[in-house]
């Protein structure tokens, strides 16, 4: 733990190690993207985020980060390192075979004297709608292809509707026996790779749903018809009982297994610490999670999905295949 702190309060900055970790974000910079899925990923992730250059929440061009990066400077890095840093805002979190009085201690020792003059504000993402696209990009001579479908709406993990969300997710995207998976993957052969998802934020409003499947250029058409089929019908015709009973066995089951290892217990720990968040928040979803209705899970989903809203990107060598022209 000392090492640690000593590490965290007192860093060296050898300029060589600085050169070296530039030249590392550097060079995947400086080498254009050529693979379907960067392609599809980069255009329609600075689509989903609408924020202009003087917005800490801009996602800046490839060409944008490399020029930010090659001005960067040790002296800069040490700067911000001397102004920013300290323990005054911070989380110490310890899960193991050990004793809270010495714990607390160590820290006190340690780090109750470093602290930040500089204020701090959790950054989080405001919810902004934007027009839906369907756009293609060519890569020529690759031979897979890239679906991306994603569709921004406004929640947060602490609306009413987010439980039913979590199921929705899950039955819509998420194991192999999902609706996209089974329907793209099992039943119609046309991807070894399809899911999708659905996620709020506990902070901030702007939560998504996101759909990806690597597919052969010339079952493009295909493809895309039947994600969006997909979503049709399940906005239309909503899930079944069956596939909500077993949706909520296994996503509990998940939650319990993911508590399981110190790993996980301390990620828990310090994203409550951070979010203020007690542990009866997570009692309380477990238990809206048991007694949700078919209706209330159907409901829900129509409410905060529009197929109409969904955008598209996919990146591929489309024109070899003759689709998508």
């Amino acid at each position: 733990m000392r090492l640690a702190v000593e590490i965290l309060k007192e860093p060296a900055y050898p300029q060589d190690e600085f050169d070296r970790l530039k030249t590392q974000r550097e060079k995947p910079l400086e080498v254009p993207l050529t693979e379907p899925n960067q392609l599809a990923n980069e255009r329609l992730t600075r689509y989903l985020s609408p924020f202009t250059k003087n917005d800490t929440q801009y996602s800046p061009t490839r060409e944008e980060q490399l020029a930010e990066i090659r001005k960067a400077t040790v002296d800069e890095a040490k700067r911000f390192h001397d102004q920013f840093y300290g323990a005054n805002f911070g989380i110490f979190a310890v899960v193991g075979p050990v004793t809270a009085a010495d714990m607390q201690k160590a820290a006190a020792d340690l780090l109750g004297s470093w602290n930040t003059a500089r204020p701090y504000k959790r950054m989080v993402t405001p919810f902004r709608k934007v027009t839906a696209i369907n756009e293609k990009i060519e890569t020529p001579d690759k031979a897979n292809a890239q679906f991306l479908a994603a569709e921004r709406f406004q929640m947060s993990q602490d609306n009413p509707d987010y439980p039913a969300i979590v199921l929705s997710s899950y039955m819509f995207g998420e194991p192999i026996t999902s609706h996209i998976a089974d329907r793209i993957r099992n039943r119609e052969g046309l991807s070894y790779g399809a899911n999708a998802r659905i996620t709020a934020p506990a902070e901030g409003d702007a939560a998504t749903l996101t759909g990806t499947v690597t597919f052969n250029p010339s079952v493009g058409p295909k493809v895309e018809f039947s994600f969006m089929d997909e979503l049709k019908k399940v906005y239309k015709d909503g899930f079944a009982a069956n596939e909500l009973a077993e949706a909520k066995k296994a996503y509990l089951e998940a939650r319990i297994i993911g508590r399981s290892t110190d790993a996980a217990l301390l990620n828990l720990i310090t994203s409550h610490e951070q979010l203020e968040r007690p542990f009866a928040w997570d009692v309380n979803l477990e238990d809206k999670i048991r007694t949700l209705t078919l209706d209330q899970v159907n409901a829900a989903f129509r409410r905060h999905i529009d197929p109409n809203g969904v955008s598209i990107v996919k990146a591929g060598d489309f024109k070899a295949a003759a689709v998508f022209q």
